[in-house]
């Protein structure tokens, strides 16, 4: 596996939890990424089209082989640096002065090698990092709008980022930079709203050099360093992450060798679980440290912007999107790691960071989210507006920025960071913050809020809703009613809507249902483009929400959710219930409607734990009842499944219900009823085609249904008995269903039931794979061979599935084949730390290295249906003979 390919691809090591595997996901690179490498190995910003940071020392750096002198001219200087040991070089060129005048930088070298770089400006370089919505190009955004003029035919705005790599688990210096040059519609559109901000403003060039990647978290832009001074547990525990994927740590070595151990315990146990009978268990894959991909710690930083530093920057932006909403109070300590860690290798404690206050997701139907929230998306915003404590850092609020994943207004959020840098690094006379809470007084029925940055008085306005333009905030004259974002809350602690009237730079709020106010809200479940309060700058007030002058958080406060006074609380949507949502307490074909088998015993059987896996908090019990059987499971720690063995039952159309319910210390956390269930036969039908040409029997008036799959993921190479259970209800899209049969399933259902009399239910076990068509682009479906519904385990009893047997084996424990398959495992992992990992943080760039092999099954084998999951209710599988006549039906045992 590589961890970074080179040129046409990057890699991203992927590990899949539950499976064991370790893959490289290829992407292809943009096409400046193809061009022929320079004769000098330059640093990722020094290409051609650069804008070089004027007035303080520049450094310029690159590799050759060691005790090779180097020597940068440019502007008039000529400067000289001989590679150390390691084939790296670095020198720096004196404070330069603005200038539009494109130059040439001449990099030579000893051995007679040279290198010219052409069209370098100098003026105004700022690094602007974050996920998809800085990412997000200028094309895609109002920002295109913005117009920029050519100085004297030299473009005055350019970016620069690494081309060649996407995310790496060390730092990397060797990288490629391309610089663009004038091509504003592919750049990003925040970083350009910015940049073009400050050249309105400084008429000077503006480079940017952008870090960003979508899909990414603030963890993953943070370079170690940024946690080890962390005081809080949260970043420690980040920092040890990190510590136990770096081999040479003792944090490495105790992680990986329990890690190891836990593997050999868990071979040692399957040996005499199967020879007790028992299932064997798979071996944990939970590997130590930082692990996940682009979502981890470290990960982007070491690939797009460790190549960057130490170039000369006056400053830094930071934007975030979605990835990290979910995380709350913590994005505080985030943005602490995050700026820590881009000082100290930057070697600059006082480097500008201007960062974000997430925006406001547009709501689904045009709902305004006006009540008070302090869920994990509202103090995420309260993290980011308590970072303003980090000198020499602010916050820009787009509050009043409304719009899907990636909203489309980018202009006013990028020149409000602007604005910050205009009046802290170029000393403009200039508001940058808006309205932000200072203090509040109760006196009455009145409470009375302090603002600061409110110089000038409050003032109420609305962004435009215009997605296709620049949108400025409106103001609307006398416009206090206007306003729906306040809420107070009393002694009882529920929050009542509240009317404010404006006084200067205060807010006096008021509410009928509230005498003696204690607490106050305002826009703590969003703005969006509603009228809401600004300052004379038309910048917005920042949303907060206290009660007796402290700040609310969802740790602190006693309800959950939050009571709002006309609202009843769903309560679905918080605690525990809520966190339990996804739990697959009933396996796959257990919905309304459903067929059982009649005559035999029937397995009724689902999770007991959490979709994600762990224990309840607390004492769980699992209620059972159906058809006069009761049933009380109590779920002890480690139980992850729980069963009742039904007593065969007489066929019947009557309709029957089943109920499981799930408390936490006699709390209901989880519950399902399965309606109008009846006792009959059910049979599955293997067949590539269901175009049987069977007549129906018009006079069979029984109840006939199939079981229709609605889940994507159709394959798998072990048994997935709750694949298809649920996402958030059992009435989801992706749920399975039992259904009235129709076609020839219904013909087929009424030749069955006109044999017997009995209920019919039928499950098809079919599907197709994609093939590929040599000289086709489109590849061709093709119908599942037989082979991909039988059983792992019986694949061994027909010696022509005995390859499909051993690649199946691999990752389905209990056999001498997964137990080797898992100490290769362990050796591949013991290779990569020994070997590869070692090597990239010696040499600071991407090695060619052999893939690690997985516990995955082969592609072709990768196609098998595994029906365990339907099948562990009913010990018999009834299979259909379809050669000709479809009659007689044999019944199998499994």
């Amino acid at each position: 596996m590589k961890r970074l390919l080179q040129s046409k691809s990057l890699a991203l090591m992927v590990l899949f939890a539950g499976s064991l595997a370790v893959q490289a996901a290829n992407i292809p690179a943009p096409k400046d990424a193809e061009k022929p490498k320079p004769a000098i190995e330059l640093g990722a910003p020094f290409a051609d089209n650069a804008i070089l940071q004027r007035q303080m020392d520049l450094p310029v750096w690159g590799w050759s082989k060691p005790g090779t002198k180097v020597t940068v001219a440019f502007a008039g200087q000529k400067k000289s640096a001989t590679t150390d040991k390691d084939g790296k070089w670095m020198l720096k060129l004196a404070p330069l002065k603005a200038s539009f005048k494109p130059a040439e930088m001449l990099i030579t070298e000893s051995t007679g090698k040279k290198v010219t770089l052409k069209n370098i400006l100098v003026g105004e370089v700022w690094m602007a990092s974050g996920q998809s919505n800085m990412q997000w190009l200028t094309a895609k955004s109002v920002c295109k709008d913005l117009i920029v003029e050519d100085k004297n035919g030299v473009a005055p705005i350019r970016e620069c980022k690494v081309t060649n790599y996407f995310a790496a688990l060390h730092p990397i210096e060797h990288a490629t930079g391309v610089w663009k040059n004038g091509d504003y519609l592919t750049y990003s559109a925040i970083a350009f709203a910015f940049a073009h901000k400050l050249y309105e403003e400084l008429g000077v060039p503006i480079g940017i050099l952008n870090c960003s990647f979508s899909q990414t978290a603030i963890q993953a832009w943070t370079p170690r360093v940024g946690y080890i001074d962390a005081k809080d547990d949260y970043s420690k525990a980040l920092y040890l992450k990190t510590l136990e994927t770096d081999p040479s740590t003792p944090e490495h070595k105790a992680a990986w060798d329990k890690f190891y151990q836990d593997i050999e315990n868990t071979i040692k146990e399957n040996a005499e679980l199967v020879k007790n009978g028992k299932p064997a268990k798979q071996i944990p894959t939970k590997t130590p440290g930082n692990l996940s991909g682009n979502r981890d710690a470290t990960w982007l930083f070491n690939a797009r912007l460790n190549p960057m530093i130490p170039c000369a920057i006056r400053g830094a932006i930071w934007n975030q999107g979605y990835a990290n909403m979910g995380e709350g109070l913590v994005y505080y300590n985030n943005l602490h790691s995050l700026i820590r860690g881009w000082r100290k290798l930057w070697d600059k404690p006082e480097l500008p960071v201007y960062f974000h206050q997430f925006y406001c997701p547009r709501v689904k139907g045009g709902r305004k989210h006006n009540h008070p929230s302090i869920g994990s998306t509202a103090e995420m915003r309260a993290g980011t507006w308590l970072a303003r404590d980090i000198p020499h850092a602010n916050m820009a609020s787009q509050i009043d920025i409304e719009g899907a994943i990636h909203y489309q207004n980018k202009a006013i959020p990028g020149q409000r960071l602007a604005l910050h840098a205009l009046k802290n690094q170029y000393g403009k006379k200039i508001v940058a913050d808006g309205p932000m809470f200072k203090s509040y007084k109760v006196e009455g029925n009145k409470l009375i809020i302090e603002f600061d940055h409110a110089e000038g008085g409050l003032v109420v306005a609305e962004t435009q809703t215009n997605s296709k333009s620049v949108a400025v905030p409106t103001v609307i004259p006398n416009g206090a009613d206007k306003v729906g974002l306040f809420s107070l809350a009393g002694e009882d602690r529920i929050w009542h809507p509240a009317t404010v009237k404006i006084e200067g730079n205060q807010a006096i709020v008021t509410s009928a249902g509230v005498k003696a106010p204690r607490g106050v809200s305002y826009g703590t479940g969003g703005i969006g483009f509603q009228p809401n309060l600004y300052n004379k700058a038309l910048l917005p007030t920042t949303p907060f929400i206290f009660y007796d002058h402290k700040m609310v958080t969802a740790k602190e406060w006693p309800h959950d959710p939050i009571q709002i006074a006309g609202v009843v609380p769903d309560p679905n949507m918080g605690g525990k219930v809520y966190a339990y949502r996804k739990m697959p307490l009933l396996s796959t074909q257990f919905r309304d409607n459903a067929v059982f088998q009649s005559g035999v015993p029937v397995t009724i059987f689902g999770s007991a734990v959490h979709d994600w896996g762990h224990d309840a908090d607390g004492e769980a019990v699992i209620k059972f009842s159906f058809a006069g059987v009761e049933k009380t499971i109590p779920v002890i720690a480690g139980m992850k499944r729980w069963q009742v063995v039904l007593p065969a039952m007489k066929p019947s159309a009557e309709p029957k219900t089943l109920k499981v319910t799930f408390t936490i210390d006699g709390e209901v956390i989880h519950e399902r009823t399965v309606k109008n269930v009846v006792i009959g036969d059910v049979w599955y039908v293997a067949t590539p085609n269901l175009n049987l040409e069977i007549k129906g029997n018009p006079a069979s008036k029984g109840i006939i249904r199939v079981m229709q799959r609605k889940a994507k993921g159709g394959m798998a190479g072990r048994a997935r008995p709750y694949s298809v259970c649920v996402s958030t209800t059992p009435l989801n899209r992706f749920a399975s269903i039992w259904a009235d049969a129709s076609g020839s399933t219904l013909a087929l259902g009424q030749r069955l039931a006109s044999k017997s009399g009995n209920p019919v239910g039928i499950i098809i076990m079919q599907g197709t794979a994609s093939v590929k068509v040599p000289g086709q682009k489109k590849a061709k479906r093709v119908p599942l061979d037989l082979k991909h519904w039988i059983p792992n385990a019986y694949l061994k009893q027909a010696p022509s599935l005995m390859t499909d047997y051993k690649q199946l084996a691999t990752i389905n424990p209990g056999n001498d084949i997964y137990d080797a398959n898992a100490k290769r495992y362990m050796g591949d992992w013991k290779k990569l730390w020994g070997e590869y990992i070692p090597q990239l943080i010696a040499t600071k760039k991407s090695a060619r290295w052999s893939p690690l092999g997985t516990l995955s099954v082969a592609a072709e084998c990768r196609h098998h249906r595994c029906l365990t999951g339907l099948l562990r209710h009913d010990p018999l599988v009834w299979s259909c003979q379809l050669k000709g006549n479809p009659f007689p039906l044999q019944r199998k045992h499994v």
